[in-house]
């Protein structure tokens, strides 16, 4: 293919070579002309081929590498034949009974800008890039030859896109016929994501791990799920046998949707015995007094991304200090809490510091028995730290 060649400045061709997926505006020597999006060839500054990829010249991120073959022809049969290898790779890490997964993680899964889930017969997908924005069609027609769906969802509706200069695309169906909620399996438990209007692509298919460890923990145990959204943690300790659980989000919809996943597993969500759902804002309810007199055992507190940018993370270290201190209060001896951060500029190294901090604000002494991180279809990559976001630390108090 005949494409435009970006050339990079001496020794910026290493971290290419190790697997990073970007080229900085920095590391280029001489730079190309064109549409953002555009395929370009990069090559090191000797002239030795390095590969293909898409370049936008509004953003530091010059260049995405798509692929190491400089004779790479990029189009459906490109992606159709990335989309088959991965779901295969996935497939096999995957728990028994389980059909909601990540088929493509961007940068991770060597394509850089697009997301690409599966839930059952329904596959939704994110563009996040100009340059996946330009291969939109050859996504799109991969997809169904690949995965032969009985629908495709986009879910490109991503602040981020602004950054690339592009227009939020709505959520929308691309093809075929669906529902708000699609129902799919997980470990052979039943839930629905919203395809639609929820968070994310409709499910928090990263914590899957968790949710996994909550299951085995639960077992005799009252349980206060914070943030709960879908209800997905309450389900699994539900089926694991807690005792009670308690279920809180801010959101009514959310809490419509755990009701449905629990009755779609059996379970009663009107036995006010055994199961609570409460609207409310969570740093409200860990004010509430009455939080230590119910006696919870088990908390999950996996709150959403609280530091967006570089510029608010003192303070969503600070949010995350003052919600963990809060949970650990509650907490007697014996007791666990579940907590996670999906913010990737807090590092795991930040996480387990201020979680010590709160351990000590709220005077408990605290054992770590799990440090849980992104599952095999959200894999880190060695050369590429920069998609290390997921941190679920399980901790007992002593």
């Amino acid at each position: 293919m005949n494409y435009q060649t970006v050339t990079l400045k001496p020794g910026r061709d290493v971290p290419i070579r190790a697997g990073h997926p970007w080229v900085f505006s920095e590391a280029i020597g001489r730079d190309v002309r064109g549409e953002a999006g555009m395929l370009v060839a990069v090559e090191s500054a000797q002239g030795e081929p390095l590969g293909i990829g898409t370049w936008n010249g509004n953003t530091s991120i010059r260049v995405r590498m798509l692929s190491r073959d400089a004779e790479a022809r990029v189009d459906a049969d490109f992606f159709a034949d990335r989309f088959k290898s991965l779901n295969k790779w996935k497939l096999g890490k995957m728990p028994s009974k389980t059909d909601g997964y990540r088929v493509a993680h961007a940068e991770a899964d060597n394509l850089p800008g697009l997301i690409v889930d599966r839930y059952g017969d329904v596959v939704v997908f994110q563009l996040h890039t100009a340059g996946m924005e330009m291969l939109r069609e050859e996504i799109v027609a991969a997809l169904k030859k690949v995965f032969k769906p009985k629908a495709i969802v986009e879910r490109s509706d991503l602040d981020v896109r602004k950054i690339e200069g592009l227009r939020d695309q709505p959520s929308g169906v691309i093809y075929g016929e669906v529902e708000h909620a699609v129902e799919f399996s997980e470990a052979g438990i039943k839930f629905a994501a919203d395809v639609l209007r929820g968070q994310k692509t409709g499910f928090f298919l990263d914590q899957r791990e968790a949710r996994l460890a909550v299951g085995k923990l639960a077992k005799g145990r009252s349980m206060l799920n914070l943030f709960g959204y879908t209800g997905a943690f309450s389900v699994h300790a539900a089926l694991g046998g807690a005792e009670f659980v308690n279920t809180v989000d801010v959101s009514h919809a959310a809490l419509e949707l755990a009701q449905k996943n629990f009755s779609l597993n059996g379970l009663d969500p009107e036995d006010e015995g055994k199961f609570q759902f409460v609207e409310a804002d969570v740093f409200d309810l860990l004010d509430d007094p009455k939080l230590q007199e119910d006696g919870y055992d088990l908390i999950i507190c996996d709150p959403p991304a609280l530091a967006k940018s570089q510029k608010n993370l003192p303070q969503a270290i600070r949010a995350y200090t003052e919600l963990n201190t809060k949970c650990l209060a509650a907490l007697e001896p014996g007791g666990i809490l579940v907590t996670s951060s999906c913010s990737g500029r807090v590092t795991p190294e930040d996480f387990r510091s201020l979680l010590r901090i709160a351990a000590g604000r709220a005077g408990k002494d605290v054992r770590v028995l799990d440090w849980i991180t992104q599952p095999a279809d959200h894999a880190e990559r060695l050369a590429f730290p920069e998609g290390r976001y997921l941190k679920t630390a399980v901790l007992e108090v002593v």
